[in-house]
């Protein structure tokens, strides 16, 4: 065995237990259990986090659920493509790279589209409660 196929099996064997845990991760964040590992979670203070909306919560599960399923498939595709020299593989994985930013972004969007209605709401049941 040379140095080249050494340092790609390697590699694929670093690529598969990444892709253990992005699974493992994704599982969890599906059962809603757990650290929470998105933007809006990690940056928000520990009194946001306690008073934040059990349905917020639940989107930021959902997209954290969805980026890291997809990075444990982009993390099994390459060590398949190396190990197996199966070429298409390679454009799957690129795809799968793409598929993560779309989802990531597009879902984002949408939470933060979310977010900004509660806030109307909580906004407006404010001022009928002062009138």
């Amino acid at each position: 065995m040379g140095a080249e196929q050494t340092s790609m099996l390697v590699a694929s064997v670093l690529f598969g237990i990444t892709a253990f845990f992005c699974f493992r991760i994704s599982y969890r964040q599906h059962k809603e259990k757990g650290f929470i590992f998105t933007n809006t979670w990690l940056y928000a203070s520990k009194k946001e986090r306690e008073e934040m909306d059990p349905r917020v919560k639940s989107g930021e599960y959902r997209l954290a659920r969805n980026v890291f399923f997809l990075l444990g498939l982009m993390f099994l595709v390459f060590p398949v493509h190396w190990v197996f020299m199966i070429p298409f593989l390679d454009f799957v994985g690129y795809a799968l790279i793409g598929a993560v930013m779309v989802c990531a972004l597009v879902q984002t969007i949408s939470n933060q589209r979310y977010y900004n209605t509660l806030e109307k709401d909580k906004q407006k049941g404010m001022e009928t409660s002062q009138n």
